[in-house]
């Protein structure tokens, strides 16, 4: 289902900010809190193993399947379903949460009808809101909290949660509405919302259509810096491209690293040292990106971890239009690279 912001202003109705309650954010989506486990269990033994055994390499595990929808309990299924609209991942009890985009952390408490949540900001464009629902456990302290002015968290000290920190575990909490009070099996609930401050009106957004180049979010890699102001991402670009070939020189000496390694340099060298926007004019440039984009998201010969991955997210996420504010990665972590992920004290 594609709906416009204006419908889905009408769909949310006008209402009244509400930094307070995020109970409604929830509503349709039903469950009871069962089991705990450490972080440290969940990935450090074959629990991770189990989590991830079914998930597809990019785009990670599904999106769950709901009688109550009629079909897949995605943005248009919850609409369809007249439940908030959002995503419900299927995911197993205690899978490892981690940021889709550089947030300051609002609230950490349960909703009226028991559901765990976090609800998160995000860092430059406070109006994109992100909550993650049903929850099992929350790890950030009190320094990660803020209930203020989001533009002055950093002049507070307040520190904003990024991509490899490990915020929660998902679950099955809460109960919903009294003609679906049945336990839901464990799933992650996830809203994307944008909340105008001037004209104090919410509009749903469907977080499928907020990844790289307003697709599907895919896995993060660990390394690329994503959470930039959008017309910096040009200067980045730039940057990339400048030291493609030190970049090039340093990927595994294997056939198949060699010979994509030989058409992305050729790319570079007809690019002919095009700077800024310029480089978006090149027909050499977007063979480049498409390239990148065929292997890592297409063929998917190349997984998170991987150096192409990581030069895609680089060069795909750089070059986007800046129309699109925030680009989101998926909230879990790829299979193989739990190493870089931090630990939240």
């Amino acid at each position: 289902m594609d709906l416009t912001r204006r419908d889905l202003l009408k769909k949310a109705g006008k209402m009244a900010l509400c930094f307070g309650s995020m109970s409604q954010i929830l509503s349709g989506c039903t469950s009871r809190n069962v089991g705990r486990m450490s972080r440290d269990e969940t990935l450090w033994n074959d629990h991770y193993e189990k989590f991830t055994k079914y998930w597809d390499p990019i785009y990670g595990p599904s999106i769950r399947w709901s009688s109550m929808y009629g079909g897949l309990s995605n943005f248009g299924g919850h609409i369809q379903g007249g439940a908030t609209p959002g995503v419900d991942y299927d995911v197993l009890m205690n899978t490892p949460l981690v940021p889709m985009m550089a947030s300051y952390l609002r609230q950490a408490t349960k909703d009226e009808h028991g559901s765990l949540y976090v609800l998160l900001i995000n860092k430059f464009h406070p109006s994109y809101r992100i909550s993650y629902g049903h929850l099992n456990r929350i790890f950030p302290d009190k320094k990660y909290y803020f209930g203020g002015d989001v533009m002055r968290a950093a002049t507070e000290g307040v520190k904003p949660l990024t991509r490899e920190q490990i915020v929660a575990l998902s679950g099955n909490s809460g109960l919903g509405l009294l003609k679906n009070r049945f336990v839901h099996p464990p799933h992650l609930h996830l809203t994307l919302y944008y909340l105008n401050l001037k004209n104090r009106t919410m509009a749903y957004l469907d977080p499928e259509k907020f990844g790289l180049d307003g697709g599907r979010p895919v896995f993060w890699d660990g390394e690329t810096i994503l959470d930039v102001e959008p017309e910096e991402r040009i200067s980045r670009l730039e940057l990339t491209l400048d030291n493609l070939e030190k970049e090039l020189n340093v990927w595994p000496k294997i056939s198949e690293l060699d010979e994509l390694g030989g058409n992305l340099m050729e790319y570079g060298r007809l690019l002919d040292g095009e700077k800024g926007r310029r480089i978006l004019d090149s027909k050499h440039f977007h063979d480049l990106r498409a390239v990148l984009k065929r292997v890592t998201l297409e063929e998917k010969s190349f997984i998170p971890g991987a150096r192409p991955y990581s030069l895609m997210l680089k060069v795909v996420g750089y070059s986007m239009d800046e129309q699109q504010e925030i680009i989101l990665t998926l909230p879990f972590i790829a299979p193989g690279l739990v190493n870089v992920y931090e630990k939240l004290v």
